[in-house]
Order: structure tokens, then C-alpha cells, then sequence
């Protein structure tokens, strides 16, 4: 019996394909959990408008990404955190007292440590205030903000757009 998946099904196939099983299988299982509908000459012709319905949907979300990713690319998102400095490894005082490096603070160069983290909630939520609206999902942070500075961060805004975003990181007075 030809059916026309309508989920996609293990070791079957796909929403929208064709495919031949067993009259059994057909229907004692597929029809029954509408998995799956006989493959009528009408269930073909809404299968073919739902694939055009699905294509054009797609690439209407695919547009709003890209216009999306283009107007990230220019912002500029500045969070204020509380900050520590960071220690340097080694004794302290091992360059001479009237020596230029031993007057210089410890962690010149170095970035401070934040006492907490920026996570992605909190950059969605900073473009939330800007007026965008980014999921905190689409926000790539492999592991969250530690440190102070600027730091660029990726999002997936879809399987084919990804675009970077700036997020700046400063000392709360």
C-alpha cells in the first residue's frame, strides 16, 4: 500500500514522502496515529500545495533572518558587571623595587575575573531592551562570559544564517 507520511517515521522516511509498506503495517499502525495517509490522487495534489506552502514559508523565515543577522552585525550590546582583579601567578614583588615593572599593578594586560557570568539570558534580554528579539537558544555562548572586555558571540538565527555579535563587558562602578 503507497501512503504519504505525514511525521516523520524511524527507518521510514520523512514528512511528505511516499512510500510503500505493508498493508498491515498501513492499517494497524500509520493510519490509526495519523502518521500517515493513503496515498489518494487528492492527498498527492495538498501534499504538492503544502510543500509549496512549506517552501515559501521557509524562505520568508530565511529573509527575516538575513535582515535580522544584518542589523545585529551593527549593534553594539554593553553590559556592567561587578569585577575583581585578577592575580598574577608568582611572587608579586620579583622585578626590583625601582624598576618600572614594579610599580605597575599585577594584572596589567590581564582581564579581570567578573564575580558572576554573562550568560545568553542575559544578552537576549539586553537586545530585548533594544528592541530585537533573539531567543536566548539562538544566542551560540560555548561556556558563559567570565571576564571583562569585548567579546564576540555567535547566533544562529537559522540552520543557514549565523551571524556575530559584539558584546561589551565593563567594570560597574
Amino acid at each position: 500500500m503507497k501512503v504519504i507520511l505525514m511525521q516523520k517515521v524511524e527507518r521510514l522516511g520523512e514528512p511528505g514522502q511516499q512510500v510503500e509498506v505493508a498493508d498491515g503495517y498501513a492499517r494497524n499502525f500509520l493510519l490509526p496515529k495519523q502518521l500517515a495517509v493513503p496515498a489518494t490522487a487528492g492527498h498527492v495534489k495538498s501534499l504538492t500545495q503544502l510543500k509549496a506552502q512549506s517552501k515559501n514559508r521557509e524562505e520568508r523565515v530565511k529573509r527575516e533572518a538575513t535582515t535580522l543577522a544584518e542589523r545585529l552585525a551593527t549593534v553594539q550590546i554593553s553590559l556592567k558587571r561587578r569585577a575583581g582583579e585578577e592575580e598574577a601567578p608568582g611572587p608579586v614583588d620579583s622585578a626590583p623595587a625601582g624598576s618600572p615593572q614594579g610599580d605597575a599593578p599585577a594584572s596589567v594586560g590581564r582581564p579581570s575575573k567578573l564575580f558572576g557570568s554573562v550568560t545568553a539570558q542575559d544578552i537576549s534580554e539586553a537586545l530585548a531592551a533594544q528592541g530585537l528579539s533573539v531567543d536566548k537558544g539562538k544566542i551560540l555562548l560555548s561556556e558563559p562570559i567570565k571576564t571583562l572586555g569585548v567579546h564576540r558571540v555567535p547566533v544562529r538565527l537559522h540552520a543557514e544564517v549565523v551571524t556575530e555579535l559584539n558584546v561589551t563587558v565593563e567594570r560597574e562602578a
